[in-house]
């Protein structure tokens, strides 16, 4: 993750618990309220506001969701909390900063061509979240052959155009 400038941030502490395969922290909504964190595009009616982690000299950009009365629910990455050697149960420190950048992934080169000559495709492309876009993006760019990635982007832009959707 680029450098990020987080002038107004706030430290916590949560004790980390876990539902399914993710880990959580509850965050107390007036823990945050001074931040003006900025709104997540989110689909159907769970709201969520977009924010910087900041955990064991580590940032990832994060999005807190509605959580118990009082708190938002925050998933913090199984990666970060194995490299700082705490689980669920743990007590552990972060701080929160507002993100006010753009979560729009960059596209790869045969996408955005394709895009710049199927404007229909890109709207196609436009109303799937930016969450779904990024993790396709990821996808394409996780690749470390430059053929496979072009395969891979050729895959979702072929299921786009005839399914409209992304998913299989």
């Amino acid at each position: 993750m680029k450098s990020v400038s987080t002038t107004k941030q706030v430290r916590l502490q949560a004790k980390l618990y876990r539902i399914s395969l993710v880990r959580w922290v509850d965050v107390p909504i007036p823990a945050v309220a001074g931040l003006t964190l900025p709104a997540a595009e989110t689909k159907g009616a769970a709201k969520g506001w977009n924010a910087i982690l900041r955990f064991n000299d580590d940032l990832d950009r994060v999005t807190l969701l509605p959580g118990k009365r009082g708190s938002y629910k925050l998933a913090i990455k199984v990666e970060l909390l194995r490299a700082a050697g705490v689980d669920t149960g743990d007590t552990i420190e972060f701080s929160l900063a507002p993100d006010t950048a753009s979560r729009e992934p960059e596209l790869p080169e045969e996408m955005r061509q394709v895009f710049q000559t199927r404007p229909q495709l890109h709207e196609r492309w436009l109303k799937h979240s930016v969450a779904m876009r990024r993790q396709v993006v990821r996808y394409i760019e996780a690749a470390k052959n430059p053929e496979v990635r072009a395969k891979r982007s050729w895959i979702f832009l072929e299921r786009l155009a005839e399914t409209g959707k992304l998913s299989s």
